[in-house]
C-alpha cells in the first residue's frame, strides 16, 4: 500500500470495525457516567487501590494521577496475582475486571475479602459478577462485548464518579465530554485537518519513544499499550525528570536502533517550570542523534482533559498505524494463544 491511511485501506483491515468504537467512543464516555455508582463503604476509607490488568487497570492510572493532586489518600494500581503487605481493612479495593474472569484480579479479590478489605466490584459479566452476588458485595455491571481496551468511557467514568463521591478527586467537570467529542471529530478519518494519521505516518516502521513528565504517564502508558495491541508494534515510554537521570545517556547506541526510533516530547503549559527547561535541553541534545522529533502540545484546562486528550490521540495513532502495518486492529492472537496455554485462563 501507498504511505497514505485511504478507506480503502481501512475497510481492508480494520475487519471487526475498530473504527465504529472508535468513532463511539464519546458516547460511550457520556454513558458511563451516566452509571449510578454501587453502595459505598460504611467505614472511613484511608487507602484506595485499583485491582486490574491491562485496559482495566487504566482507569486506576489516570484516577492515582488525579489524587495525587487532590487528595491526601492514596490511590495505588495493583497488576498482580497478589495484593501488598499495606492493604487492610481501611483499604477500598476496587476490583475492574472487563470479562469479569481475569485469573490475577480473581486471585486479589479472594485475598481483598480475607484481609476484610470494603470492597467494590465492575465488570461486565463473568465470575466476578457471581462472586460479587453471592458475597453481597458492591457491583457495577457494564455493557459486554468490546475489547476490553476499547471499553474505557465504561470503566472510568463510574470509578471517577466513585472516588468524586469519597471525596478523593474533586467533581467532574461536564465540559470534558464536549472537549471529548471536539477532539474525535478531528481525529476521525473524514477529519482533513488530522494529527492523528500525521503522527502514524511518522511512526510507521520506526520505534516512538514517547517522554512525558510524570503527571501525564498515564497518557504515555496508554500510547505504548494501544501501540503493542492495535499496531502489533513495539513503543517505549518514560517521564521527567527520571530520564534525565540514566536514559539520556542511552541515545548513542547501538546507532542503528537510535536511527530507527522516533523521539515524542509531549509538553504541557502546566508542568513545572523546571521540568519544562528539562525537556527543552533534552530535546536539544536528542535532536543532534536523531533529528526527527514528533512534539505534540496538550489540550485541556485541567489535568484530567490532558489525560483524555491524550488517550484519544494515543488510541487513534495507534489505529492509524495498525492500518499502516496492514494489520487488523482488533486481532489479539498471540494474547488468546497465551491464555489458552494458562489453561483457558480469561
Amino acid at each position: 500500500m501507498t504511505m497514505d491511511i485511504s478507506v480503502a485501506d481501512i475497510e481492508k483491515y480494520d475487519k471487526q470495525d475498530m473504527l465504529g468504537k472508535l468513532k463511539k467512543f464519546p458516547m460511550q464516555c457520556e454513558e458511563g457516567n451516566s452509571y449510578p455508582p454501587p453502595r459505598l463503604p460504611d467505614r472511613i476509607v484511608k487507602k484506595v487501590v485499583f485491582c486490574g490488568m491491562g485496559g482495566s487497570a487504566t482507569a486506576g492510572d489516570i484516577i492515582n494521577a488525579v489524587a495525587c493532586e487532590n487528595s491526601g489518600v492514596p490511590c495505588f494500581v495493583n497488576r498482580d496475582y497478589t495484593l501488598p503487605l499495606y492493604v487492610d481493612r481501611e483499604t477500598l479495593a476496587v476490583i475492574v475486571s472487563y470479562s469479569g474472569n481475569t485469573e490475577e484480579t480473581l486471585s486479589v479479590l479472594e485475598q481483598a475479602q480475607k484481609k476484610g478489605s470494603s470492597l467494590m466490584c465492575i465488570s461486565s459479566n463473568g465470575e466476578i459478577e457471581k462472586i460479587a452476588g453471592t458475597k453481597n458485595i458492591p457491583y457495577l455491571k457494564i455493557p459486554g462485548g468490546f475489547p476490553p481496551r476499547c471499553a474505557m468511557g465504561y470503566l472510568f467514568f463510574p470509578c471517577y464518579k466513585i472516588m468524586s463521591m469519597l471525596k478523593i478527586v474533586p467533581e467532574l467537570n461536564m465540559r470534558i465530554f464536549n472537549f471529548i467529542r471536539r477532539w474525535s471529530n478531528t481525529l476521525c478519518p473524514e477529519s482533513r485537518t488530522n494529527i492523528a494519521k500525521d503522527i502514524a505516518l511518522k511512526f510507521h516502521d520506526r520505534v516512538p519513544l514517547i517522554y512525558s513528565s510524570s503527571r501525564l504517564f498515564p497518557a504515555i502508558i496508554r500510547w505504548k499499550t494501544q501501540i503493542a495491541e492495535n499496531s502489533k508494534s513495539f513503543a517505549f515510554a518514560n517521564v521527567f525528570p527520571e530520564m534525565n537521570h540514566n536514559e539520556i545517556m542511552s541515545w548513542r547506541y547501538p546507532e542503528w536502533f537510535t536511527r530507527k526510533t522516533i523521539p515524542v516530547f509531549i509538553d504541557s503549559d502546566k508542568d513545572h517550570a523546571r521540568i519544562r527547561l528539562r525537556f527543552e535541553i533534552t530535546r536539544e541534545i536528542v535532536s543532534r542523534v536523531n533529528p526527527d522529533i514528533v512534539d505534540i502540545k496538550t489540550e485541556g484546562e485541567s489535568l484530567l482533559e490532558e489525560i483524555f486528550y491524550l488517550v484519544l490521540l494515543g488510541d487513534w495513532v495507534s489505529f492509524y498505524l495498525a492500518i499502516l502495518n496492514d494489520s487488523d486492529p482488533t486481532e489479539i492472537s498471540g494474547i488468546d494463544l497465551l491464555k489458552r496455554k494458562m489453561g483457558g485462563a480469561k
